[in-house]
């Protein structure tokens, strides 16, 4: 049996050198869109081209990036191999994934920051790519793979973008999809309908990625003005899904998720019935997971007292069905508790 490739896993040699790699991965991160056009145009053909795949390209050339500065290869192998293993069933990402490592090295060879320095080292990264990408697959791999959803990819990739700028908002947004879809059982809705509430759920905040850093992670209460800044980005985040086209149906929630039934929310000002039961359910699950979160400016709620604050807007701001459907499942879970501990 050959030996595999030696991937360096972290370079620790002159500063000089780290200074070129710092240079390398600057000008990758300036052209990664560039990047990542390139990778497809070179690795997929234009019928197959989507969302989820264009994605895909962008997290390598982003990844890539960090790798180079760093010196450690193991994050960005790790990530190739997890994409292999989920989406095993698109035949466009191994050949997307092979294509990345050389695509990179030739858009970036123009940019004269020392990349031919590392035509060596890229090599070796490159035929562990391509191994990897070509592994054979477990069989209960390909069948959870042969479920996948396209949706799901491209949800996957931009909360994967989410977090990069705000590991906080991504956090609590994979919560609030959990307690969407918690909800939605409680109320007796369709799977279909909680898949599709808790999907909601897990991209309600995606419009924070437009939201200036010094007001999202400001480590106390926001004045007026701030407030009206990060009001915009439900309506911004809107605007993201609505020109995704695989995405476009999760608008609506995402888009008015802090609307009220009073008519006194925002973008819109949609009231009772107006708004969509995706959108009521996700400001519950949304406001109920901020209380009890940690923030900077204050401790997080007891369960209990979160519930309580909720009630006392039922009818104005949330929707009491969705507030008794929210303390069903607080109730069965401490009941839950209660029985595994005694």
């Amino acid at each position: 049996m050959s030996a595999e490739p030696a991937v360096p896993d972290r370079y620790d040699g002159p500063a000089h050198v780290r200074d070129d790699r710092i240079a390398i991965a600057a000008a990758v991160r300036a052209k990664s869109y560039a990047v990542a056009s390139a990778v497809l145009a070179r690795a997929v053909r234009r019928p197959e081209i989507n969302v989820g795949l264009e994605l895909t390209a962008l997290s390598f050339a982003e990844r890539f990036a960090d790798s180079i500065a760093s010196g450690d290869w193991s994050t960005l192998l790790t990530w190739v191999d997890g994409v292999c293993e989920k989406y095993g069933d698109m035949a466009a990402i191994p050949r997307l994934l092979c294509a990345g490592t050389s695509t990179v090295a030739s858009i970036i060879g123009e940019a004269n920051v020392g990349i031919s320095n590392r035509t060596s080292e890229l090599g070796v990264v490159a035929e562990e790519i391509e191994r990897i990408a070509h592994r054979p697959r477990s069989s209960a791999a390909l069948v959870a793979t042969d479920t996948l959803d396209e949706i799901d990819v491209v949800l996957g990739e931009l909360v994967e973008r989410l977090e990069a700028s705000d590991p906080l908002t991504a956090e609590h947004s994979r919560a609030v999809s959990v307690w969407c879809a918690r909800i939605s059982k409680r109320m007796s809705l369709s799977s279909a309908e909680a898949i599709y509430i808790s999907r909601c759920g897990l991209i309600h905040d995606i419009g924070k990625m437009t939201t200036p850093l010094e007001i999202l992670t400001a480590p106390r209460r926001l004045s007026e003005s701030e407030m009206n800044v990060m009001r915009r980005h439900a309506e911004d985040g809107g605007a993201i899904i609505t020109a995704i086209p695989l995405l476009a149906h999760l608008t609506p929630a995402v888009r008015g998720h802090h609307e009220r039934l009073d008519g006194r929310g925002y973008p819109d000002g949609l009231a009772s019935a107006k708004i969509p039961l995706s959108a009521r359910i996700v400001a519950v699950a949304d406001s109920f997971n901020a209380m009890i979160a940690n923030r900077p400016y204050r401790l997080p709620m007891r369960p209990t007292i979160a519930l309580e604050e909720l009630r006392r807007h039922a009818g104005t701001q949330f929707d009491p069905e969705v507030i008794e459907a929210m303390n069903d499942v607080l109730t069965r879970r401490t009941n839950e508790t209660a029985s595994s501990s005694s």
